[in-house]
């Protein structure tokens, strides 16, 4: 029964077809199974790999993807596997124009790009250079100014040789000049120059050393690069200094050639002769044997004077003549000794010539080249660079030599000599 003022309701048309089921077009999750598994059971067999085989199945996993993911919305997911170009950046525009945020002075993209051709470079730096990993930082905020590095002043002059010793041995060479009518003398030796510049150290500055401290201006002159620097430092001023002292002391153009030249030929051989003591193996030792057998000469010779002077005061005592005799025989003895003691020395001293002269230095006399030979040897006491600074000093000789004959040819050609 219905209840009173019950009215049934007009029935609603039933439509012709009602909806059914799409299809389903992918296995769902079970594919996404099978896929996860294929995944982490193929990670430890690609980690036993090398990179040949790894790109072969990278290949392999790549088609057969492809082939299950078909026409299906995963389709085209083993491009991953070939290595396609990644999806721009999460915030990077398409077209350029994203927003960037508040408060930032501008946007960071990271990606790889090309390295730009440079036309200037050869190829192998340009368009063949592989592109790499870099970073683009686009900023409306000013670049910082790089400091600007102070340029230090050019040197001049040293602070312990000073340029007074440039001028004053530019005077002392052409105050021991002679000019002659075709050709001139120079009386310059490495003995008078030692002489005037230890005692009285013209141009050279102690400060901050004990006053008259020679050595410890050798110690900072004699080195290789102290004495190559301060060449390159005064040998122009010392080429000039000659010039201008030459005009001051009235010498013609030709005069002046002929210093120029003279100085040249001295410096050959002086850098000949520090060359051949610088060669000279065991320097020390020979030059000690050499000391040695002096030093018995003198020894043997005062012994000999006593014995003398004993024999002059038995014969003005009127002595005995066996006594007299006895003194006698000790004076003859002692005289053959002191020979031979002389003999000995000098016989040294000539092979250790030869030996300098074997390595340069033939043209100097004897005393020079001893004198060269112990020079050199004090300065061992006092560095282990002695051999090495002569061996340098030797070299600015020489290129003092071509610079002055370069002067004495200049000169000759500005004379209109042949």
């Amino acid at each position: 029964m219905r209840s009173p003022g019950y009215t049934p309701a007009a029935a609603s048309p039933l439509p012709d077809k009602l909806p059914q089921p799409r299809p389903k077009k992918y296995g769902g999750l079970a594919l996404t199974a099978v896929l996860a598994l294929l995944l982490v059971g193929g990670a430890a067999f690609w980690l036993t790999r090398d990179d040949s085989e790894r790109g072969a199945l990278r290949g392999q996993a790549a088609a057969t993807l492809d082939s299950l993911t078909q026409g299906t919305l995963l389709a085209g997911m083993g491009d991953i596997l070939r290595g396609a170009p990644p999806l721009p950046p999460v915030g990077a525009s398409q077209k350029g124009n994203a927003a960037t945020p508040s408060g930032a002075s501008g946007r960071v993209v990271q990606g790889s790009v090309a390295a730009p051709v440079d036309k200037t470079l050869p190829p192998e730096h340009s368009a063949d250079q592989k592109p790499g990993p870099v970073v683009v930082v686009a900023s409306s905020a000013p670049a910082a100014a790089k400091p600007v590095q102070p340029i230090a002043p050019k040197v001049t002059e040293d602070k312990t040789v000073r340029p007074d010793f440039v001028e004053d041995l530019a005077a002392y060479i052409v105050s021991r000049y002679k000019p002659g009518h075709n050709s001139g003398s120079l009386t310059l030796g490495v003995q008078g120059i030692n002489q005037r510049y230890g005692a009285k150290m013209t141009g050279f500055s102690t400060e901050g050393r004990p006053a008259g401290n020679r050595a410890g201006v050798l110690r900072y002159v004699f080195s290789p690069a102290m004495i190559q620097a301060l060449y390159g430092l005064y040998v122009d001023r010392f080429l000039q200094a000659l010039k201008r002292c030459s005009e001051e002391k009235s010498f013609t153009p030709e005069q002046t050639r002929q210093l120029f030249m003279a100085v040249s030929g001295r410096s050959v051989l002086l850098a000949g002769g520090l060359e051949g003591v610088a060669n000279l193996p065991d320097l020390s030792g020979r030059l000690k044997k050499l000391d040695r057998a002096a030093q018995d000469a003198v020894n043997v010779n005062a012994e000999m004077m006593q014995v003398v002077f004993e024999l002059d005061q038995l014969r003005e005592d009127k002595a005995p003549q066996s006594s007299i005799e006895a003194a006698q025989s000790r004076v003859n003895a002692l005289s053959a000794r002191y020979r031979a003691t002389l003999n000995e020395r000098e016989a040294a001293q000539r092979v250790l010539l030869a030996d300098i002269r074997k390595g340069g230095g033939q043209s100097l006399d004897d005393d020079t080249l001893l004198f060269l030979a112990h020079w050199v040897e004090r300065r061992l006491h006092d560095t282990t660079q002695s051999l090495a600074a002569a061996g340098s000093a030797a070299g600015v000789l020489r290129d003092l030599a071509r610079r002055c004959a370069q002067e004495g040819t200049s000169a000759t050609a500005a004379n209109g000599r042949p």
